[in-house]
């Protein structure tokens, strides 16, 4: 059971991540400060919940994996760095146990936001208007709705 102030140190997820998710709707860039907050907050959280030093070392491997695929991405222009960064801490979180629920909510909120930009900017172009900052999707927005759909599902499990 979660003392008050493990629910505290899980409460700063889903805050940050709905901060980095809007800051990144509005100016389409993630503040670093955001990726370490997120990163020392799991810190935090891991040492009040009680995981142990293996379990902690086991999610930062994951979240290096997620950072050098995200950077991958980036090198082809499929995703920027910000969202490399916010994904990785994210999945710094939730670790291997939970990788591809997180990913899977990801891509599908990811698809749902790009159909919805696809149809915004095609209305835009009937009625002859452009927006060069509206043809981006703020996939870090994508990235907080993929965590905030399985925050109950990883959460139950402590």
């Amino acid at each position: 059971m979660f003392s008050p102030v493990t629910a505290l140190a899980a409460a700063t997820l889903p805050v940050l991540l709905v901060w980095a998710g809007a800051v990144d709707a509005v100016t389409r860039s993630i503040p670093n400060s955001i990726v370490l907050l997120l990163a020392a907050c799991f810190g935090f959280f891991a040492a009040v919940a009680g995981i142990t030093p293996a379990e902690i070392f086991t999610h930062f491997v994951c979240a290096c994996a997620i950072l050098a695929g995200g950077f991958v991405l980036f090198s082809h222009s499929l995703l920027g760095g910000g969202d490399a960064k916010l994904l990785a801490s994210a999945a710094l979180w939730f670790g291997f146990d939970n990788i591809l629920p997180f990913l899977s909510a990801v891509a599908l909120a990811g698809g749902v936001m790009t159909v919805a930009y696809l149809a915004a900017n095609a209305m835009k172009a009937q009625l002859g208007l452009s927006c060069r900052r509206c043809s981006t999707v703020p996939y870090g927005a994508a990235i907080a709705a993929g965590a905030l759909a399985i925050l109950p599902d990883w959460l139950a499990a402590f």
